[in-house]
């Protein structure tokens, strides 16, 4: 109910986005425009099938082993719970992932910043299309989280209905944190000082949905194949408006190391 309820308020956000910024800014026709790209036949590469054949033999093997991996993340310290929650568990958050996009999409808007209005409009493209495609599946097939049962069962699937409970399958956390972590770190271009934590960021809220008895290991993992493909896919369309933007190294005042884009100025 809680999945369901947090994908609106998500679609509130992206459509009050869209409302917002459409005198100055191009989410809208970009969002439609990519949209749209996911029906052309020049679409998908022959890299994908091999994504999606190694990210399918991942999930298989999840669910073989959904019990055990599941019984050894059980929760042991109420205190670590609690600490898990609310450090990662926003990252995979509809509500606040979906604000903190379009606050930086607004911003890129006023300051007329183009590689921040590029960056973020990449993320909130993934988030959304990678939330309802979680929220489909989860209709389609209800299966039942470990919280929601006393014997621990991970195959207990009630098929397709619109009732609001037994969404476990896959995570909406997982494809939000992932979509966002993979769209980011493919719009600069994926270098490793930017990808390794946005991934691991990802990975953290992963594994807290596993441990806080909320997912299983594949829904997890299943959210986090399906984010990291619509991410990639996204950001890589959404760069072709701005194909010389990369995040570099750069050595700041005092011998401090930050972060620097290169933006072409036409």
């Amino acid at each position: 109910m809680k999945s369901t309820f947090r994908i609106k308020i998500f679609l509130s956000i992206y459509f009050l986005s869209l409302t917002g910024a459409q005198a100055q800014c191009e989410l809208i026709s970009d969002s439609w425009a990519n949209a749209g790209r996911w029906f052309k036949k020049d679409t998908y590469q022959q890299e994908d099938a091999w994504y999606w054949l190694a990210g399918g033999a991942t999930i298989s093997l999840a669910f073989y082993y959904d019990l055990p991996l599941q019984q050894g993340l059980r929760i042991t310290s109420s205190d670590l719970q609690s600490s898990l929650s609310s450090g990662f568990e926003p990252m995979g958050n509809p509500i606040y992932m979906g604000s903190a996009g379009l606050a930086a999409y607004l911003g890129g808007c006023i300051s007329g910043n183009e590689e921040l209005k590029g960056v973020s409009s990449a993320a909130l493209q993934s988030m959304l299309t990678s939330g309802l495609v979680v929220l489909s599946l989860k209709m389609a097939f209800h299966r039942v989280r470990p919280e929601e049962q006393e014997l621990a069962d991970p195959y207990r699937f009630y098929g397709p209905s619109l009732q609001r409970d037994r969404l476990s399958f896959p995570s909406g956390h997982s494809a939000i944190a992932f979509s966002a972590a993979a769209s980011i770190s493919e719009y600069y271009g994926n270098p490793w000082y930017v990808a390794v934590p946005l991934y691991s960021l990802a990975g953290l809220t992963a594994w807290q949905r596993v441990f806080d008895q909320k997912h299983w290991p594949s829904d997890v993992i299943t959210g986090a194949v399906i984010g990291v493909f619509i991410g990639r896919k996204i950001a890589t369309w959404q760069r072709e408006q701005n194909p010389s933007v990369s995040l570099n190294l750069a050595l700041l005042p005092g011998g401090a190391l930050g972060l620097g884009a290169r933006i072409p100025i036409n």
